[in-house]
């Protein structure tokens, strides 16, 4: 094989396999080397879409077991090299790929999201890093993720009331693509929040949406609280209450009313799982995401 950019390989497989000589030349398709991810000390060639990466067993081994387990295995003696290296295909998204490869070479990948990204853009950023660390168990890159993630979706009453006060606004748009990608990545942490702030979309945007699957549009506005909570001053029933000294109350009628109040809220809290048919409860579908 000549060092030119381009070279010819099998297509695409709907598994991991190492390219045999035999499809090689059956189909014989053109693919472009990655002009950042093609070091000449690399050791295994990945192929995706119609784009090959030449990099390293071992930093793919470290993060990734499933990978550490495809190299373990012995080849053989006729399988297909380029460069000398062994040659993979792999059934994935090319810019999916990419972003991986971005967050494994690049050290401050990570950094450059900004702090106050929107909901949107965190998710553009992370989605195809998501996907591919959920594949192929890169453990520390999805909990990475997972954990950006998470900061627009609270999984606790306290991570609630920060995002309250922070008085971040939901654009439905970027609502209905986490949903999805929960599902896909196996995130139902995220979901029961993602759920709860879609009841507050509008119906119509809602069933005309392209994204979501019909089986989440039918949990979607299941609580029908953005109705009910029309008669409150308060936009939903998990806002903390703040204004006691205007009900003219003694001390201790206050304390127990709030105490009442924070109870509320927990109950409320502890049941969005179960109310959106997500789980019993919320140590359920986190043992669920982190099987």
């Amino acid at each position: 094989m000549s060092p030119s950019d381009s070279y010819s390989v099998v297509s695409s497989s709907p598994t991991i396999a190492f390219d045999s000589p035999a499809d090689m030349d059956s189909l014989g398709q053109v693919i472009t080397r990655h002009s950042e991810f093609w070091y000449s000390d690399g050791s295994i060639i990945t192929i995706v879409e119609n784009t090959s990466f030449r990099i390293h067993q071992s930093i793919l081994s470290r993060h990734s077991d499933v990978f550490a387990d495809l190299f373990a295995v012995p080849q053989p003696d006729n399988a297909e090299q380029i460069d000398e290296c062994p040659t993979v295909h792999l059934p994935d998204s090319f810019l999916d790929f990419e972003d991986t490869m971005k967050a494994l070479y690049r050290p401050f990948h990570f950094d450059s999201l900004p702090a106050n990204a929107d909901l949107s853009t965190i998710i553009t950023f992370i989605s195809g890093m998501l996907r591919i660390s959920t594949k192929y168990n890169l453990h520390f890159l999805r909990k990475k993720c997972i954990s950006v993630l998470q900061k627009k979706f609270p999984s606790t009453l306290a991570e609630c009331d920060a995002l309250l006060a922070s008085q971040y606004q939901y654009l439905s748009t970027a609502v209905v693509r986490a949903i999805p990608l929960a599902r896909e990545a196996n995130v139902p942490e995220i979901l029961p929040w993602a759920f709860y702030i879609s009841t507050h979309i509008d119906m119509d945007l809602l069933l005309q949406n392209e994204v979501l699957s019909w089986r989440d549009k039918a949990l979607s506005p299941t609580m029908k609280w953005r109705d009910t909570e029309a008669l409150r001053v308060g936009p939903h029933p998990l806002e903390g209450y703040t204004g006691w000294p205007s009900l003219s109350v003694c001390s201790k009628c206050t304390t127990h009313l709030e105490t009442q109040h924070k109870i509320g809220r927990e109950k409320v809290w502890a049941m969005l799982p179960n109310m959106f048919q997500l789980g019993k409860n919320w140590d359920e579908i986190r043992k669920d995401q982190n099987r």
